[in-house]
């Protein structure tokens, strides 16, 4: 772990107090778990996001995706022996 100091107001870093007590723990193990669970949120929505907005492939653009995906499914040896 790397040692960082950062500036906090004071009724911010009393709240972070009250809460990391309440939890057993201390503040910067509390700090650390929220910057935590925040920065894998904006990753999951990151990739949410990426998705979301991704375009067929030219080749691809007059195909239905749920039919194509059938006709897959009902010539694979692995699916029907």
């Amino acid at each position: 772990m790397q040692r960082t100091q950062i500036y906090l107001e004071p009724d911010l870093l009393s709240e972070i107090k009250r809460v990391a007590t309440q939890l057993n723990v201390s503040a910067s193990e509390y700090i650390r778990r929220v910057l935590r669970t925040d920065l894998q949120k904006k990753r999951h929505n990151n990739l949410k996001d990426f998705v979301s907005h991704m375009q067929p492939l030219e080749s691809f653009s007059d195909i239905d995706a749920d039919t194509y995906v059938n006709d897959l499914r009902s010539k694979s040896r692995i699916l029907h022996g």
